[in-house]
């Protein structure tokens, strides 16, 4: 079982880290999004596929592929991430 506080404080590092180093922004977001996606998938487990899971997954592989897209693939994931959610209730 992955403790519920990973997720904050690996928020909390990626923040840091982005105040510090700032220029590395890009690889920062995309391994959050990564990390938060694998970590999403895992604690659905069995053969379940969480779509916020994959959608973070993706989003984080596209930034490192095509990092001067972040904007872009950061609002289109938000907006997907809030559709998802309102669907949920």
């Amino acid at each position: 079982m992955i403790h519920p506080m990973l997720l904050p404080i690996l928020a909390l590092v990626a923040g840091i880290l982005i105040l510090i180093r700032p220029q590395l922004l890009n690889h920062i977001v995309a391994i959050y999004l990564i990390v938060v996606g694998v970590l999403g998938l895992l604690v659905s487990g069995g053969f379940r596929v969480n779509p916020t899971a994959m959608l973070a997954i993706v989003a984080g592989i596209l930034i490192l592929v095509q990092p001067k897209f972040l904007n872009y693939i950061v609002a289109v994931y938000l907006i997907v991430i809030g559709i998802l959610g309102l669907r949920l209730f």
